[in-house]
């Protein structure tokens, strides 16, 4: 029984119905996800009087303020200090959406980046921005020309090479996002199914009870904060990394 709960259409089926198709639940996961991210920015920053120097030391607004500071930071120390609001926005909105996203276990959902098509979208959004900034400090004609490599006569060979991969980085960094968050909510679904199993080979009530218990300890207690909470944010810290070095790359 816990197997068929935690499985994708169980939960989902629990929270929204049975009349949403799965690419449809995993929308309206996006969806809360992104709502609760601007409402909470939101209501963190309308508390704030821009013509103070306000430092808050607690609550919501001491979480907004230390996300904006760190990625100013970030940005300033790994990019440029001048092209701070340019990035800075961007980085904020991704970190935190991806950080949400992949800790979404914990409330019973499956996290977006388990569906490969959101895993997709996010390449897609990666390679606007890195062409984005190419353009913006390279101009089209040099950044042409960057892609035809250093010698003349071997720039047939070496173009359609460089185009390949300038579209697979950003799709490499979207299937490494996939691959590693599907990964942990496979393995989560096959400890359950392997202790509802045992729960089956011992027989009786007391069987099931022994299942489901081991399922809870070893799913709540070690997985999910593992695979849900470190590896989660393990995850959007390299997704960020590979970001930014491909945009002073392109710059």
């Amino acid at each position: 029984m816990l197997n068929n709960i935690f499985a994708e259409e169980g939960i989902l089926n629990f929270y929204f119905g049975t009349d949403f198709s799965a690419s449809m639940k995993t929308s309206i996961i996006i969806f809360v996800l992104l709502a609760i991210l601007f409402i909470s920015l939101g209501i963190a920053f309308s508390k704030m009087d821009p013509d103070k120097d306000e430092v808050p030391t607690k609550g919501l607004k001491f979480l907004a303020v230390l996300l904006v500071d760190t990625i100013n930071n970030f940005v300033e120390n790994n990019i440029s200090k001048k092209d701070r609001n340019l990035y800075a926005p961007y980085f904020i909105g991704i970190a935190s959406f991806i950080t949400l996203a992949n800790i979404a276990s914990l409330f019973g959902l499956n996290p977006p980046f388990a569906n490969l098509g959101v895993a997709l979208m996010l390449s897609v959004i990666a390679f606007v921005m890195f062409q984005f900034t190419g353009l913006k400090f390279q101009g089209l004609k040099e950044r042409v020309k960057g892609f035809m490599g250093p010698v003349p006569a071997a720039s047939f060979l070496v173009f359609p090479i460089s185009i390949i991969g300038e579209i697979t980085t950003p799709f490499s960094m979207g299937m490494r996002m996939f691959g590693n968050i599907f990964s942990g909510l496979v393995l989560g679904g096959l400890v359950f199914t392997v202790t509802d199993m045992l729960g089956a080979m011992i027989g009786t009530v007391v069987g099931s009870i022994v299942g489901s218990t081991l399922a809870v300890i070893v799913v709540t207690g070690i997985l999910h904060p593992i695979f849900d909470v470190f590896f989660g944010l393990l995850q959007m810290y390299v997704y960020i990394m590979l970001t930014t070095m491909f945009i002073k790359q392109n710059m």
